[in-house]
């Protein structure tokens, strides 16, 4: 190998080499990405009526969540009368529990 071969091979593995620590370098300035905030698991309510028809809810398997709360539906009719106003049914719910079935 020539002299000027092995000096441009030295300085190409020297640059390449001082590239990668340099890019590892600022890989590390970077600050490290967020964790994901998560979200508190939902309370089930369990509720055995319907907080919109007073029905017992059977079988039915319809819910919706609310402010951290499952709540539990005896149709398909009662979920979407229950997304116009919430707070309505949950508060309801909130004032007699026993009412509806919530343990």
């Amino acid at each position: 190998m020539s002299r000027k071969m092995l000096v441009g091979w030295s300085l190409g593995v020297a640059v390449g080499a001082g590239l990668a620590v340099g890019g590892f370098a600022l890989a590390q300035d970077k600050p490290a990405a967020a964790a994901p905030a998560t979200r508190p698991a939902a309370v089930d309510l369990h509720n055995t009526v319907c907080p919109v028809s007073g029905e017992q809810v059977g079988d039915c398997k319809l819910t919706e969540t609310f402010e951290g709360k499952i709540y539990h539906f005896c149709c398909p009719d009662c979920p979407a009368e229950f997304l116009k106003d919430p707070a309505k049914f949950a508060k309801l719910v909130a004032d007699d529990p026993e009412k509806f079935g919530v343990k």
